[in-house]
Parts: C-alpha cells; sequence; structure tokens
C-alpha cells in the first residue's frame, strides 16, 4: 500500500486587532449613502478617492472638489476648522441673543434683539464693539493657524499615534489626520475606546456634529434676515424661559 500523505497543520489566519482601522472598505461602493436619501437624492456616483478610509466620509463630493488625496486632504483641513467655527457660532449665537438684554440693555444687539452680523448689522454701529470682538476672534484664532501651520502631524500629542493608525496606507497618504491641532486638555480623544477605532469614532462624531452646525448657523442666518425675529424667539420650544 501508498504510505499515508503527511497531515499539514492547518494554522487559522491571524486574527485582525478589533481596534485597528479598515481602510478603503467602502471602494467597492459605487454610490455615495445619501443616495435615495429620502427619495429626493438622485444616484450620486462615490468619487474613487472618497474609499471609506477617513472619518466624516460618506462618499459624497458632487462637485468634484477632491479628486486626488493631496487635494482630500486640503478640503478635509478647511471642513474641520469650518466645523469647529460653526459649533461655537451654533451655540454663541442664541446665548447672544438669550443673554444679551440682560446685559447694557441689549445695546450690543442688532434690531429687535437680533444677533449682530453682516446682515442682521449691529457690528458697525458706534462703538463698534462687537465687530471688534470678531475682529479680536479672529486675530487670535489666526495666530493659533500661524503657530501650528508649520509643525508636522507627526510633532503634535498624537501624531506618532495617528501614524501608526495609518500606517498600513503608507506613502499613499503621508499628511496624518485633518484638523490634528495638538489640543486635547481634558483628554477625551481616548473616551470612546483607546484604540485606533475609538479616535476614528470620534472624529466622525466631531465631523458629523459640525455639519449640523454649518447647516443650523446658515438657518440662523436665512431665518433672522427674512423674519427680523430673533432665532431664539421663533424656536421657544428650543430657547424658552423654561429651559434657560
Amino acid at each position: 500500500p501508498e504510505p499515508a500523505a503527511p497531515v499539514v497543520a492547518f494554522a487559522p489566519p491571524p486574527a485582525r486587532d478589533p481596534g485597528a482601522l479598515v481602510v478603503k472598505r467602502r471602494a467597492d461602493q459605487k454610490y455615495a449613502e445619501l443616495s435615495g436619501f429620502l427619495g429626493l437624492v438622485p444616484d450620486l456616483p462615490r468619487p474613487s478617492v472618497l474609499d471609506g478610509t477617513h472619518a466624516g466620509d460618506y462618499g459624497f463630493d458632487p462637485a468634484g472638489f477632491a479628486t486626488t488625496n493631496a487635494e482630500l486632504y486640503t478640503q478635509m483641513e478647511s471642513e474641520v476648522r469650518h466645523c469647529r467655527l460653526a459649533m461655537l457660532c451654533a451655540a454663541g449665537w442664541p446665548l447672544a441673543e438669550l443673554w444679551g438684554p440682560s446685559y447694557f440693555d441689549g445695546f450690543f444687539l442688532a434690531d429687535g434683539g437680533r444677533a449682530p452680523s453682516v446682515l442682521n448689522g449691529g457690528l458697525l454701529e458706534f462703538p463698534p464693539l462687537p465687530g471688534l470682538a470678531v475682529l479680536a476672534f479672529f486675530a487670535a484664532y489666526g495666530a493659533r493657524e500661524l503657530a501650528v501651520i508649520g509643525t508636522l502631524k507627526q510633532q503634535t500629542l498624537y501624531g506618532n499615534v495617528h501614524k501608526k493608525d495609518l500606517e498600513v496606507l503608507g506613502e499613499e497618504w503621508p499628511w496624518g489626520v485633518a484638523g490634528d491641532e495638538d489640543f486635547d486638555p481634558l483628554g477625551l480623544y481616548g473616551l470612546l475606546g483607546n484604540d485606533a477605532i475609538g479616535r476614528f469614532t470620534m472624529r466622525e462624531l466631531e465631523l458629523n456634529h459640525g455639519r449640523v452646525a454649518m447647516l443650523a448657523v446658515l438657518a440662523y442666518v436665512m431665518l433672522e434676515a427674512t423674519t427680523h425675529t430673533p432665532v431664539v424667539s421663533l424656536t421657544p420650544f428650543l430657547f424658552g424661559k423654561w429651559f434657560w
């Protein structure tokens, strides 16, 4: 009889680190997630550069702003900055209208008790303190930008951690994580898990909140410009005295 073939021990594939990122997880997806939303959004082709690797990627870029990874990184940096400013504005605008009348009899508010803005007015009336406050804010924000604009992402608090998270991309993505400003005084970045997935989720939450905030601020502007009524008066179910 022929000798039996040797039995080869089967080695199962190594288990993936449950905290590691799955890059390019939507590379085979043809359409953006928003396609068909509420039956109103048409089928939107997902650009190849939006492959699901980065936080906030829903495949939505109908104008084609990002066609390469370099362009995508620039757009991501721009978006996260706008998100952060919008979140501050979305909170500060109604608070100014709620609390402004209690200080200087509402002197620094625009007509009708609205927050001072370009369309509402109130920024440049004498004394132009609201306008000067806006300029001071953007001067401080600009100074911060100048301080970090030349900082390599690997030099930030989480720079090396992000490099490890994205090392599977290699030279394809050398920039690090967009929006990494070396700022996390409360250590909240690891709140949902001190691993790549937890950090990714925190970035996704920030972007989603920021996008909602940008829409909210746009709604503030349009509602007050057309109705000449403070948004806190238009939405008492959100800003009524029972709550504040």
